[in-house]
């Protein structure tokens, strides 16, 4: 079909984070589930900026992991392009809260009015 998601959920993360998104990863698979995890998906040589904005459009929904570094420099732009594409088009946008954070920080409001998860 044309225009039909290819992934399940996009994880965004603060690389500090990797090794906590890749066992998720593992286990959203696990479950059926086909997560995009940037290091699986970029090929070497290849932009990863222009790799993430060609993704964006074809994912079901994303996680946005909040770990004890908070987000990353990266992770604030594909916060934005995913806040834009659940107003225009009702994509779910996820917070996740990786061990060590108990609430959305301050800084990040808009996360407040979502439901979100908590990661053991």
């Amino acid at each position: 079909m044309i225009n039909q998601p290819e992934f399940d959920v996009f994880l965004a993360h603060n690389s500090e984070d990797k090794p906590q998104v890749r066992a998720i990863a593992q286990k959203l698979r696990q479950r059926g589930l086909n997560p995009w995890l940037d290091e699986e998906q970029i090929r070497p040589g290849r932009s990863f900026q222009d790799e993430i904005q060609q993704v964006i459009p074809k994912v079901k929904s994303a996680a946005i992991f909040i770990g004890l570094k908070g987000l990353g420099k990266w992770q604030m732009m594909e916060l934005r392009s995913f806040t834009s594409l659940l107003v225009e088009a009702n994509i779910p946008v996820i917070p996740v809260l990786l061990p060590g954070v108990n609430k959305i920080p301050e800084d990040l409001r808009f996360f407040s009015e979502l439901n979100w998860a908590i990661s053991y």
